[in-house]
């Protein structure tokens, strides 16, 4: 890092605010951050903490009000993180902008937050990118933060991109009785990470230029009343083309092609609309996450080439068969229930596929399932014409985690009794004739029977892994006092009577 601009950017500031920044940090200290956090500080980040230790407690926050913290803040902010990755996977959403730059993951111990906003959101240090980033990479995340932005390639550059809003004048000094803050643009009280989402990023070397107005204009003044209302004001369509989430569900559309300026996006919901031809979808290279539900489309030809498409739902919708889907190396979790597709057989050739929901009508359609390598969530929404000797095709799925079956009759579950992986079954309107598969389950931590039913739901007291379980009052009622230890009985599905709740009630507070 070149001292020079720490030293202008000290004088800059000065100009603006008190003295806050803290005395330097001693090679020492940094050492000992580095050594419970098993990395080692990238050089500008440790050049930083080598001129200053962060800032002191009434300081108007370094980063357009969010304030630069010491190293004993860092660690105290670091293992936080550190214990919610330990606690587990999260089911959120992340979507890294670029694509492919930032992990995208709810937590990493390996970034390394250099300041937060009090409200579990951060600006950290990346030293562990995804394959296009760069080490020491300075990026948001948190709990508000989904969207993650490469906000600099490095530290230097978030500390060039100060000094020049504080020549720039493009800043807002804020006073509330005894406390004085900043914020990033004129005339503004914005929070500096809500902000990113108008700054050309990264920041002096940007990955994406704005549309011009005029490009702006003439795309808007194309449109139609329906999408001239979907959209809004003139004013705001500029704000609608940078969207990383669009939501479009139920709006009758029928032409989307005015959806082809809108490259940046991550995540597309269409459902519910009549489209027909997914022409405009071609130009979103960076998509994740795309919702076709209950569409007359057929034809998915224009988005064959969307290498970064991981999530996509096609129930209800016209496609029949599986030929353009395979072509997509990054797809994770597919959803081709209530669709015409019948052929199953290429579903072996989906190797990063990890989770699907289907519909079973057939042998051969559990065959091509059971051939799927890396599958840890099964969705089916009714079996038909199979028997329980068809189901221990299902048995070579040694990864799957959750299992959930819906309107279907069962006879017994022994298609998973050496499963040691299969952790969630959830069956909603199913019957199920022989469960004692189930209560030997090694790993079986969550039942769930959603109008569901077991003939012998006994058997699952047998079961020595099972923490949680989830059904009606009377199967509740039937279990509650027959296993050896506390099971979590905390939900009930269906109504109870007050001399019902009082007992379910009785049960769960003891």
């Amino acid at each position: 890092m070149n001292n020079t601009i720490l030293k202008e950017l000290e004088v800059e500031l000065k100009n603006h605010f008190k003295p806050f920044l803290n005395e330097p940090a001693t090679i020492e200290e940094i050492q000992y951050v580095e050594s419970e956090m098993g990395i080692s500080f990238p050089d500008e980040l440790r050049m930083l903490y080598l001129a200053h230790n962060g800032e002191g407690k009434s300081g108007p926050g370094l980063f357009f009000g969010l304030p630069f913290l010491s190293l004993d803040e860092v660690l105290d902010e670091w293992r936080i993180w550190k214990k919610v990755e330990d606690g587990g996977a999260f089911d959120f959403d992340a979507y890294s902008i670029p694509t492919k730059y930032i992990k995208e993951k709810y937590a990493n111990r390996k970034w390394i937050p250099i300041s937060n906003d009090g409200g579990g959101n951060n600006i950290a240090i990346d030293i562990d990118p995804d394959e296009k980033g760069k080490i020491g990479q300075v990026i948001n995340f948190g709990r508000d933060e989904e969207v993650k932005y490469v906000i600099a390639n490095r530290i230097s550059d978030v500390l060039l991109f100060i000094l020049q809003t504080l020549k720039d004048k493009n800043f807002t000094i804020h006073q509330e009785e005894d406390y004085l803050y900043w914020s990033y643009g004129a005339n503004d009280n914005i929070h500096f990470l809500d902000a990113l989402f108008n700054i050309e990023l990264p920041v002096l070397h940007p990955n994406f230029i704005f549309q011009s107005e005029s490009n702006v204009k003439d795309w808007y003044g194309s449109l139609n009343e329906k999408w001239k209302n979907i959209v809004g004001s003139h004013e705001r369509a500029s704000k609608f083309i940078r969207e990383k989430r669009l939501y479009l569900g139920g709006n009758e559309l029928v032409d989307i092609s005015p959806l082809q300026i809108c490259t940046e996006v991550r995540e597309l919901i269409l459902s519910g609309n009549e489209i027909k031809d997914i022409t405009g979808l071609e130009r979103m290279n960076s998509l994740k996450k795309l919702y076709l539900v209950n569409n007359p489309v057929q034809d998915l030809t224009p988005i064959l080439h969307l290498q970064h498409l991981e999530e996509m739902n096609i129930k209800k919708t016209s496609v029949n068969n599986l030929s353009a889907l395979v072509e997509m190396p990054s797809l994770k979790k597919l959803d081709i229930s209530n669709t015409d597709i019948k052929d199953y057989s290429l579903l072996p050739q989906f190797r990063m596929l990890e989770s699907l929901s289907v519909h079973i009508s057939n042998r051969e359609q559990l065959i091509a399932i059971s051939k799927v390598d890396n599958l840890k969530h099964l969705r089916i929404l009714g079996l038909d014409n199979v028997n329980e000797v068809d189901l221990l095709v299902l048995r070579n799925l040694n990864k799957l985690i959750t299992i959930e079956v819906e309107n279907s009759n069962i006879v017994n579950f022994n298609c998973f009794k050496d499963n040691t992986a299969l952790q969630n079954i959830k069956l909603i309107d199913t019957k199920v004739k022989d469960g004692s598969a189930l209560g030997r389950l090694k790993g079986l931590k969550e039942l769930e029977l959603d109008g569901a039913t077991i003939e012998n739901l006994e058997t699952i007291c047998c079961s020595n892994s099972l923490e949680i379980f989830t059904g009606s009052f009377d199967q509740f009622h039937m279990l509650k006092d027959s296993f050896d230890r506390k099971i979590d009985f905390s939900k009930i599905i269906g109504e109870m009577s007050e001399e019902e709740r009082e007992i379910w009630y009785q049960h769960v507070r003891d």
